[in-house]
């Protein structure tokens, strides 16, 4: 706290946005579920009537517009009632364990499978696991859920955590912005807060002990700046903050359905899609086409692969749904039973083991299902093939060969098809380090920064204590991006980056600099990229980026493109 009175605290930014307005804490009390004399009738009732609760409020969010609420909100409804929870469970009783001790048991072992896998959207369903079965466990223990949709003044929400279903029952008119200390900016909670355009920090320790009800909160969901009891002059500062992010939103409209470059090199602004509805909002926001089609949906929830046909139908609805490419990305997945048909064996350390394409060898059926699906989709759209997870040449290699046998497999069975572009994601160090070995080999490489900062910096991306160890634009990281940049020139291939950070405007401006060709975001940010773009002095790009490489740190290589110095 300083001289004025005001604590001054930091998170995670997850939406962006500023809220400033009295504090509403939520501190529920824990559940503790009692012995019971039929556990599993009580469980199979118990979970029922959650799968219920979650249903009707899937149906209130999509009657009020809220499709990525009900999004949410249907898979958790599912989950509820998923064979895999209740044969987890079962499992647990038969071995001896009490009921609450099966139910823990249950979340931790699926909430461990969905934490493997490589792909922070979809590893953010470990989270959906953990409020799925305690909101079973409040239903056994006889606690009601705090009903969040009841506030109805304008208020900044402090919690030690949220659930998806709180979420998407908040009012944005009420519930101005929301600060909680669990959770991170790929949850399903940031993506439905971002949906209802609300401001929200996460991970930020110690606010529920620090804020008290009623005492004045100012949050900026861009930047995890929080303060309690804000004086006058930050109250004021708050305030400009958000007119110029309204500003900047209101800017970006005028870039709809236009292209950007930065000089004379034209820079494409495609979408990042894991659903049929991202696919409808990319199409709203006149997306520059698919950077990154992401098909673990298909895979996951479900007893059986997906069919051919299954797999099919959605490539050819989202790749006519535009003219320009749409990059579908194998199935990546991975860790212990990420599916009930795919059997892995457990690892210590899932982040590091079988995962992606180095699972495509021991499920070949799955991945030459998915791959003739791909393929027959083809034939009426821009659609380009993209690998996850490969490490070296003799992979790609192996997998390009592959990919060239099933066509040759649907060529002798008579059936159409074309044999699109086949790039790969680089998100492991080796790839970048060895690009102009690797080019060769592909038509086009997907800088994938989630995963690559992970293993450049040898932080897990899904523990909020390593957080300043997860920002894309270190040094290390970017001189990674840079090198595999260069290499996609010389070998005259394209190169876009797809992971978070490029919606991140500075990231976005780090990347322009490097002269990728696309810069993949969510269907939110597209028009909010091409803004950044547009605005960039491209006589000072060149400078930029050699002077954020050989910065220190993180934070001065942020400086550094916020402030780029002056070009020759």
């Amino acid at each position: 706290m300083n001289d004025s009175g005001e604590l001054r605290l930091g998170g995670t930014p997850a939406s962006a946005g500023v809220a400033i307005g009295p504090a509403i804490v939520i501190d529920p009390q824990t559940a503790e579920v009692p012995d019971v004399a039929d556990p599993v009738a009580a469980f199979n009732e118990a979970s029922a009537a959650v799968s219920e609760q979650l249903g009707i409020m899937c149906q209130t969010a999509r009657a009020a517009g809220r499709s990525e609420a009900g999004d949410v909100l249907e898979a958790q409804a599912l989950m509820a009632q998923d064979p895999m929870l209740a044969d987890a469970v079962a499992a647990a009783l038969g071995d001896g364990a009490a009921l609450d001790a099966a139910l823990q048991q249950a979340r931790q072992q699926i909430e461990d499978v969905f934490a493997a896998i490589d792909d922070p959207y979809i590893a953010a369903r470990a989270q959906d696991v953990v409020e799925v079965t305690d909101r079973i466990r409040r239903q056994l223990a006889g606690i009601e859920t705090p009903d969040l949709g009841q506030i109805d003044v304008p208020s900044v929400l402090v919690a030690r955590a949220l659930t998806a279903a709180d979420t998407a029952a908040l009012d944005p008119a009420a519930v101005l912005g929301f600060v909680t200390e669990a959770g991170g900016p790929t949850s399903h909670v940031a993506i439905i807060a971002r949906s209802l355009g609300v401001a929200a920090v996460v991970g930020a320790t110690g606010i529920v002990e620090r804020a008290q009800a009623g005492v004045p909160v100012a949050i900026d969901g861009s930047t995890g700046d929080i303060v309690v009891h804000p004086t006058d002059v930050t109250v004021e500062d708050f305030a400009a903050r958000r007119e110029a992010l309204e500003a900047a939103i209101a800017a970006a409209d005028q870039f709809r359905g236009v292209g950007v470059a930065l000089g004379d090199h034209r820079i494409q602004v495609p979408a990042n899609v894991g659903s049929r509805d991202d696919v409808e909002r990319a199409v709203a926001a006149a997306a520059e086409g698919i950077g990154l089609l992401r098909t673990e949906f298909l895979f996951l929830d479900r007893s059986d692969a997906p069919s051919e046909d299954e797999q099919l139908d959605f490539y050819s609805f989202a790749g006519t749904s535009f003219s320009e490419p749409v990059v579908i990305r194998t199935f990546d997945i991975g860790g212990d039973k990420p599916a009930p048909y795919l059997s892995i064996a457990a690892e210590e350390n899932p982040f590091l083991g079988v995962r992606g394409a180095r699972l495509y060898s021991q499920f070949p059926e799955v991945f030459e299902t998915q791959v003739r699906a791909i393929l027959r989709a083809a034939t009426d759209a821009p659609i380009w093939l993209m690998l996850p997870m490969v490490s070296t040449v003799t992979e790609i290699r192996a997998l390009r060969d592959r990919i060239v046998e099933v066509s040759a497999g649907l060529t002798a069975r008579g059936i159409r098809h074309d044999l699109p572009p086949i790039g790969i994601m680089v998100e492991v160090p080796s790839v970048a380090l060895i690009a102009d070995a690797v080019a060769p080999h592909v038509d086009f490489f997907s800088i994938g920064t989630n995963d690559l900062t992970q293993y450049a910096m040898a932080a897990d991306r899904t523990n909020i204590g390593l957080d300043e160890l997860q920002d894309p634009l270190h040094p290390a990281v970017l001189a990674l991006c840079e090198r595999t940049v260069a290499a996609a020139k010389r070998n005259g291939i394209g190169v876009s980056v797809c992971g978070l950070a490029a919606a991140d405007p500075l990231g976005a401006a780090a990347f322009a600099a490097m002269g990728v060709d696309k810069l993949s975001v969510s269907p939110r940010a597209v028009n909010l990229v091409k803004s950044a773009i547009a605005t960039m002095d491209a006589s000072s790009a060149e400078s930029m980026i050699l002077a954020a490489l050989g910065a220190a740190t993180a934070d001065e290589a942020r400086g550094i493109i916020a402030n780029p110095p002056a070009g020759p």
